[in-house]
Formats: C-alpha cells, structure tokens, sequence
C-alpha cells in the first residue's frame, strides 16, 4: 500500500508514529515539503553550528538538540504534532535527553526551514501553536532568500529580534555566545 493510501485511509486514527515526512497541523495529516538539496544542507550546518551547544557541558553548553522530532504539542492527542526540522530543550528545564518515536515534551528552540509549499503553516498555524506552547525562541530560515529571521516569545505574540541574511555574522538568541556566519550558512556552491 503507498504512503498516500495509508494516509487517505487513517481517518481521525492516526499511528502512533506518523508516516515520514507527515504531522498532524490542526487534527490533519499534513505532508511536509520534501527534502530538498538546499533545505538538507542548511539543517545539517545548523546542527553543526548548535554542536557545542549539547549535552551537559559547562561552557556554553545546557541543550539537547534534535533534529526531525515528532514533537505532540497540548494534551488534546493527535491535534498538533509537529515535526520541525531542529528542536531544543534546555538542560535546566529538561534535565534527561527527550526520547522515543514522539515526545510531550515541549522545546524552548525551535527552526523551521521554509519552503514554497510549507512556508504559510510555518508562518501561519504552527507559529501560533508553537507562541501558545511558550516555545521562546522560533528561528525561520528562508533559504530562498538566504535570510534567518528570529523570534522571541512575548505576551501578545512573537517579536522580531534578529533578520540577518548573506554577509553578517551574528548572535542569534537562545545561541547568542557563538558567531554565526550567515555567509557561511547560505553557501551552497
């Protein structure tokens, strides 16, 4: 059976660990854009970029980094359950590692890395679950554009506190003590 006649014949019974490349936006199954050359390369250099970021070291360290998590956002089961390309938690709110096929966790970093087709539901549903969650900071990255844009939670809705694009090297919060070099980044060549 294709992935799209298991997903046409799910229903509202959704598995217990979605298809790949799927989440659940508003109670939906929702297909995410597909993998692009582009879109794997930006994913793997900013799990680099975080790399000494994880675990428990002393300096900077304090995150558990993940990329691709089946994160279930709320108690209602099966409403949202997203699937961001990274995600963190902080080693002082989260002490063990998240694990198994789909975490209740909810992470206080998240990275969307947008594309055409999926770009409205990262801008869109997903940032508002993710402000209604208290997730702190949400980085969007445009690969397109070659531009991060990054978001830090407030009472009535995310604000901007950093665009930076091709050229600029800077501090990105939560990840402020490290340079990141958007140059860098955006090199796809």
């Amino acid at each position: 059976m294709s992935t799209s006649s298991q997903i046409a014949s799910l229903g509202e019974e959704f598995p217990d660990e979605l298809p790949k490349q799927h989440e659940i936006v508003c109670g939906k199954l929702v297909r995410k854009a597909v993998a692009i050359t582009d879109h794997g390369v930006l994913q793997g250099r900013i799990f680099s970029f975080l790399e000494p970021f994880y675990g428990k070291r002393n300096t900077p360290g304090g995150w558990w980094t993940c990329n691709d998590p089946e994160i279930e956002f709320f108690p209602k089961p099966n409403e949202h359950v997203y699937v961001p390309d990274l995600a963190g938690w902080k080693i002082n709110v989260v002490p063990e590692r998240p694990k198994g096929a789909r975490v209740g966790i909810c992470p206080q970093w998240v990275c969307e890395i947008l594309s055409p087709s999926t770009a409205h539901r990262d801008k869109g549903v997903k940032k508002e679950t993710y402000h209604r969650a208290h997730v702190e900071h949400y980085w969007l990255v445009a690969a397109e554009k070659q531009t991060l844009t990054v978001l830090a939670w407030a009472e009535n809705g995310y604000q901007t506190v950093l665009t930076a694009g091709p050229g600029d090297r800077v501090r990105a919060e939560p990840f402020a003590e490290r340079k990141l070099d958007l140059g860098w980044l955006f090199d796809f060549e």
